[in-house]
């Protein structure tokens, strides 16, 4: 049964990180931390209680511990702290290793090597030790107090590999006592393994770090195995290191120019890194600028008075990359020089190392070679000094006078010229050209959303060409919180050169990675459009509204429209246009149009303020920039949640597309053009001589000041003359209503119930609607919207106070079922039981 279980937990590990485990007290490596405390500190800590102790891994499978095979070396702790027990959680990034008992081991080291290896059946393997706790690894522990802060006091933080992955775990102390909970965090790192201890308590905060490393001479291959000890490496000369790593060529010329010996520290035993350019691009590089840049093989070009770049490739200190955070600058021997290193991290399923590297944007080839005198590691191309921001950039190229004048009207030059890293995609004045007219008077202009669209091209980071990957898509946010996809295409095997690289499938960086102090620029042939910041003509020539769109062009007010701010517009389709009078002429007569204010108004009755997506929507009428209202109305077409509204209307117009924003306005589409009504019910009825017997019976039933009343918002169901006279010749009494109050109420609604809200329903969900007599009206669609026993024939004429639908037949009133309630009779006098049963309530 234990068997059974083992394999079930087996299955379901694959997203399983560690779980909690105490520590053994008797471990020797915890002894040696209490020893290495109790120098300091002793009498305070005691009456505190602070606990800082550290479990290895390996002491939690083995009481015994294990001593590494490295030097130790000790930090000054305070002593005689209690022992409490706390939580590891190591986890290693070798899920996928082809031996489940290491992960296993991993994540749930109580288990031990003995209970893996009990399943042998099931291709467990032999139990296999991690590198860090085989030979030639060197420990180091560190430890740092400070004073925490007011959100630090009573916080347990526990953090790893935060330039990497950015994990933070905190742990709330509780409210009573002194008990004092915490968690350990291990990294895995190709050459090391770092364990992470942060406590908060009584306002002091200690952090403790465990470092295991490989010693001095020894190393792992890159991408080894979890298994693969540290091993003894041959360690040789800068030069041969150089030239074994296909890089000797920048080196022997920076000792013909009597620099080297500079570069590696002038004889002072500090430590150095060396970014060294590979043999190919230095002799490109020399080629090219052999006169303008000092790299001449003799000692009389070394006095030249422009700066030498050999030390532009050297830094003090050992730097291990994948120590380097993100973004990080470091100094060069150069005076006021420096490297910014960038690492980005690629999909595992691409088959390639976890991160590229770039230095300055220049890609970093080969890294973290040792060799005697310096770290080494080689480049793609040559570093050269950096002496201007991005924006310098800009002001200084001829071919993009248009962005650099839009950039200064927007006042986005100023970030361009910050100390913050950052990255834009620049259009080149010919880019500009192409735009539709609206969008490139918009941007010249700087007006309306200019901004968004320049901010769609900004990147708060340093985003190097490198990142992209041929055969992988790479998202980059903006500024605008959108994505950007870049998509470096497949070389043919036929063409040589950099792949080239598509920014939405829409634009081609012509010229990358122009390195700048604070970012990178790189050049496109085309400008990146933001929906969002489209100017609203613009806007409805990419959503297709041609036809109005063309009418806003025609009479010359379109600059007007592309000038608000805050609107809604309900923009008819091309289709809903197409058979209008304003489409004939437009087609016809265009010069008609020019500023007639007949046109101004039927545009502005598609305008409303303020902005409403249709989150906000609701019913009620709102005033359009023309003058009078437009109705709202909501709708549930759902059969069971008839509460759930998905679906509105303006004026009876159904939005067909909703919610396309534009430099802080929305576009509605609908499905009809929007008329300002000009008549009541009352009027309707009058204007159209069909109507004349039902208005007859209107003015019988008495109820003429109620179709004229502009405050109230009806739907009133007007059967034809014709269906009276049908009537009448079959003998129906409908046809000569013996209460003609009644009949008239029935097809009046106390709401507006556009056609569009009329769904197709079957029983039991029946819908209906109450007529002001008290009917309740069934609502249905067959071929056409039908109510009750009349099919709607003509929709939604709309009235300034609700809309009219002609129906087909009359909606005869039911007689009103009369409602007793029941007489409680006590027993007495009169009383008679009902067969055997009394009944009294």
């Amino acid at each position: 049964m234990l068997r059974l279980w083992a394999c079930l937990l087996l299955l379901g590990a694959i997203h399983i990180q560690g779980v909690p485990f105490y520590g053994d007290s008797s471990s020797d490596e915890i002894a040696e931390l209490e020893d290495s405390a109790g120098s300091s500190s002793e009498s305070s800590d005691k009456s505190s209680g602070f606990d800082t102790e550290f479990v290895p891994l390996e002491h939690q499978q083995s009481p015994q511990g294990r001593q590494e095979a490295g030097a130790t070396v000790p930090v000054q702790t305070p002593s005689g702290v209690e022992q409490k027990p706390f939580n590891v959680d190591t986890i290693t990034t070798d899920v996928n290793s082809p031996n489940p008992a290491i992960f296993f081991q991993q994540s749930f080291p109580f288990f031990g090597n003995e209970f893996f290896n009990s399943f042998g059946g099931f291709g467990f393997g032999a139990a296999q030790e991690p590198w860090w706790k085989g030979p030639n690894v060197c420990t180091e522990k560190e430890e740092d107090e400070t004073v925490a802060t007011e959100t630090e006091a009573e916080e347990t933080v526990d953090t790893f590999g935060q330039e990497r992955d950015g994990v933070t775990n905190v742990v709330r102390s509780p409210l009573f006592g002194q008990f004092q909970f915490s968690v350990n965090s291990c990294a895995e790192k190709p050459n090391k393994h770092v364990c992470t201890k942060i406590v908060n308590q009584n306002g002091k905060k200690k952090t403790l770090t465990l470092t295991r490393q490989c010693c001095y001479g020894y190393g792992r291959p890159r991408n080894a195995d979890f298994a693969t000890p540290c091993e003894k490496i041959d360690i040789k000369d800068v030069e041969a290191t150089a030239s074994d790593m296909g890089a000797k060529q920048f080196l022997e010329s920076a000792r013909s120019a009597g620099e080297l010996a500079e570069m590696l520290g002038g004889g002072s035993g500090k430590k150095v890194t060396l970014f060294v350019p590979n043999d190919a691009a230095f002799l490109e590089y020399r080629g090219h600028h052999q006169q303008e840049n000092n790299v001449e093989d003799s000692k009389s070009e070394a006095s030249n008075s422009k700066p030498s770049i050999y030390k532009l490739h050297a830094v003090l200190g050992e730097v291990q990359l994948e120590d380097v955070p993100n973004e990080k600058l470091l100094q060069t021997e150069l005076p006021d020089q420096k490297i910014r290193i960038n690492s980005y991290q690629l999909p595992a399923a691409l088959n390639l190392e976890p991160y590229r590297y770039a230095a300055n944007c220049v890609p970093i080839e080969k890294h973290d070679k040792l060799s005697e005198q310096a770290l080494v590691h080689t480049l793609g191309g040559v570093l050269k000094p950096l002496t201007k921001n991005i924006m310098d950039i800009i002001r200084e190229r001829a071919d993009m006078s248009i962005m650099r004048t839009v950039l200064e009207k927007t006042n986005l030059s100023a970030m361009l010229e910050d100390d913050k890293p950052v990255t834009i995609f620049v259009p080149t004045d010919a880019a500009f050209d192409k735009l539709e007219p609206h969008l490139r008077r918009a941007l010249k202009e700087g007006r309306g959303c200019a901004s968004n669209i320049l901010k769609n091209h900004l990147l708060d980071l340093t985003f190097c060409s490198l990142a992209t990957v041929p055969g992988a898509k790479t998202t980059a946010y903006n500024l605008l919180g959108e994505p950007l996809l870049l998509n470096r295409t497949q070389l043919a095997a036929n063409q040589t050169g950099p792949a080239p690289i598509y920014i939405n499938n829409l634009a081609k960086i012509i010229e990358a990675d122009i390195m700048g102090t604070n970012g990178v620029l790189h050049v496109i042939d085309t400008i990146l459009p933001t929906e969002s910041a489209l100017p609203m003509t613009s806007l409805m020539s990419q959503k297709n509204l041609t036809i109005f769109q063309r009418l806003l062009e025609a009479s010359g007010y379109d600059d007007q429209f592309d000038d608000l701010d805050n609107v809604t517009i309900f923009a008819p389709t091309d289709k809903a246009l197409q058979n209008t009078e304003w489409a004939r002429l437009l087609k016809e007569q265009p010069q008609l149009l020019d500023h007639n204010l007949d046109l101004l108004e039927f545009l502005n009755y598609h305008v409303v303020k303020p902005m409403i997506k249709t989150c906000d929507l609701s019913e009620k009428s709102l005033p359009t920039v023309a003058g009078s209202s437009v109705r709202l109305n909501l709708y549930s077409t759902h059969a069971l949640f008839s509460d759930v509204m998905n679906r509105a209307t303006v004026n009876c117009a159904r939005l067909v597309h909703f919610d396309d924003e534009s430099c802080g306005s929305v576009l509605h589409q609908v499905d009809r053009a929007l008329a300002p009504p000009k008549n009541n019910m009352l009027k309707l009825l009058e204007a159209n001589p069909n109507y004349s017997k039902f208005l007859e019976l209107v003015r019988k039933a008495n109820l003429t000041q109620l179709l004229s009343n502009n405050s109230r918002s009806l739907t009133l169901l007007v059967p034809k003359n014709d269906v009276f006279e049908e009537l009448s010749e079959s003998g129906e009494g409908a046809a000569k209503p013996s209460d003609p109050v009644a009949l008239v109420k029935t097809h009046i609604v106390e709401d507006v119930v556009c056609c569009a809200g009329i769904i197709p329903t079957n029983w039991p969900f029946v819908r209906s609607i109450e007529s002001i007599s008290g009917q309740h009206l069934r609502i249905t669609r067959d071929r056409r919207p039908k109510i009750e026993n009349a099919g709607v024939t003509k929709c939604d004429l709309v009235a300034t106070n609700g809309i009219l639908h002609e129906i087909n037949d009359i909606i005869v009133p039911r007689p009103q079922r009369q409602q007793q309630r029941p007489q409680l009779i006590p027993p007495g006098a009169g009383y008679q039981p009902q067969g055997n049963f009394d009944v009294f309530f």
